[in-house]
């Protein structure tokens, strides 16, 4: 645990930024993982079919990533406070509410999952595949909550190193699964597309169980015993208007990532494929952004509930500063060596050299989304940190629905560039969105927001 009200911002920044990004590429390697041996061992069909469940798959978590976001936002500041009871509170309330929305969510995704892969528009001859991992995937969905609410609780106390080691566990089990389950062994049967989840869900389980041991050695928080369980209604506002705009606007974004699917599906399996590898490598490469973006919102949080607004406005300066050195490098890889990169998920086939020419001319534009990435997340991070979730939303919503998906629906139609014209609009939309939200933080009111205990002397 650290605190984050005294010192080096530059150095906090950085240091902070490290192990959480090292825990994000951790936390995306299983769906990297995932695609390669689903690709490699059945074919680019199967990747289709995972790419088509994706934008779903982030979809209906949304909300909890939200709760996990005000979880976060309120542990910092009452931790920069040093208001230990609080905590205890904070992280009653707010985990079993997240538990039992989690359940809800998943029981609607298992009765709507065959409408929900129709919505996408998902090709006929990979829905079947489609629908089995997609049912495991929201059937099990609860497990891979508690190790998000794990990593978020420990971040908002300032502690990314035990993180990584929660995450390197997750990382490895999948390697071990996936293809076991893919392929089957021993008495195991071949599962196909299948396995790829069930060997995703039980890194998960094994994870959840084997990190909440571990740490109850090491953190008094986590321990569930030490918990204050009486209901604090306030916190539990706190949590729902922080979290829900912060999920509705991760459901902004998912929402139109499905409708960028669903049009991309129209294309056919290759140029689903091509898309579907492009999702998951920028998904890696934005990782660092998020992650820069996180160590923000805590640093932020921090310091926000210590009242040290000028730390706040140099840790923005510094992660805006940091997110670009990164774009420069992610920008330079993605343009020089596109189709080595796509060619690591797919095996040899008449449609390999089809796809990963779709590939190529996918990050002739999408490489140049990552400088806006570098500035987006990080001023969202800020804002976050002082709970303007709600002013978050609608700046989302502006560059999903009133930019990107007219744009994409203008550029790729009759007449138009085909699916060249979603890149453009995808491109068009990010950079458009960075003079939205630096119009926002430097002309907007987040500043004077108050959340619970800061009034307090």
């Amino acid at each position: 645990m650290k605190d984050f009200t005294e010192g080096s911002i530059a150095r906090q920044v950085i240091d902070f930024t490290m192990p959480i990004m090292l825990g994000n590429l951790l936390m995306s390697v299983y769906g990297i993982i995932n695609l390669i041996w689903v690709g490699r061992l059945l074919g680019h069909k199967a990747v289709a079919a995972v790419a088509a469940s994706l934008p779903i798959i982030m979809l209906l978590p949304s909300f909890l990533i939200g709760l996990g976001m005000a979880t976060n936002v309120l542990i910092a500041q009452a931790f920069g406070r040093k208001d230990k009871a609080m905590l205890r509170k904070i992280l009653s309330n707010s985990f079993f509410s997240s538990v039992l929305f989690c359940l809800v969510i998943s029981v609607v995704a298992l009765i709507f999952r065959r409408q929900l892969l129709e919505w996408v528009h998902a090709p006929v001859e990979i829905q079947d595949m489609a629908l089995s991992y997609l049912t495991i995937m929201m059937a099990t969905l609860v497990f891979h909550f508690f190790i998000n609410w794990m990593n978020g609780m420990l971040r908002g106390l300032g502690d990314a190193t035990t993180v990584v080691k929660i995450l390197i566990m997750l990382a490895v089990f999948n390697i071990i699964f996936v293809p076991l389950f893919i392929r089957g062994v021993g008495p195991l049967p071949p599962l196909g597309v299948a396995g790829a989840a069930w060997g995703t869900t039980l890194a998960a389980v094994a994870s959840s169980i084997i990190g909440y041991v571990y740490l109850l050695r090491f953190n008094p928080y986590i321990n569930m015993r030490n918990w204050d369980y009486s209901l604090d209604w306030q916190i539990i506002r706190e949590v729902f208007v922080i979290g829900v705009p912060a999920s509705l606007q991760m459901l902004v974004v998912s929402l139109a990532g499905v409708i960028i699917v669903s049009l991309v599906n129209r294309y056919g399996t290759a140029v689903t494929a091509a898309f579907g590898i492009g999702m998951q490598v920028d998904m890696l490469a934005t990782i660092p952004f998020i992650s820069v973006g996180m160590a923000a919102t805590t640093i932020a949080g921090q310091n926000l509930g210590a009242k040290n607004l000028d730390r706040v406005f140099q840790t923005l300066r510094v992660s805006v500063y940091l997110g670009l050195a990164i774009a420069l490098v992610c920008t330079l890889v993605l343009l020089i060596f596109p189709e080595y990169i796509g060619a690591a998920f797919l095996k040899e086939s008449a449609e390999r050299t089809r796809v990963l020419s779709i590939v190529r001319d996918y990050y002739q534009w999408m490489a140049f989304i990552f400088p806006c990435f570098a500035v987006i997340f990080a001023i969202q991070g800020v804002l976050r940190s002082a709970g303007d979730t709600m002013a978050l939303l609608a700046l989302s919503f502006i560059a999903m629905f009133v930019i990107r998906i007219p744009l994409a629906y203008f550029l790729a139609g009759p007449g138009g560039f085909r699916q060249d014209g979603i890149w453009m609009a995808m491109l068009a939309s990010s950079t458009l969105a960075v003079f939205l939200n630096w119009l926002y933080y430097k002309k907007g009111p987040w500043k004077e927001k108050k959340l619970m205990g800061r009034q307090k002397p």
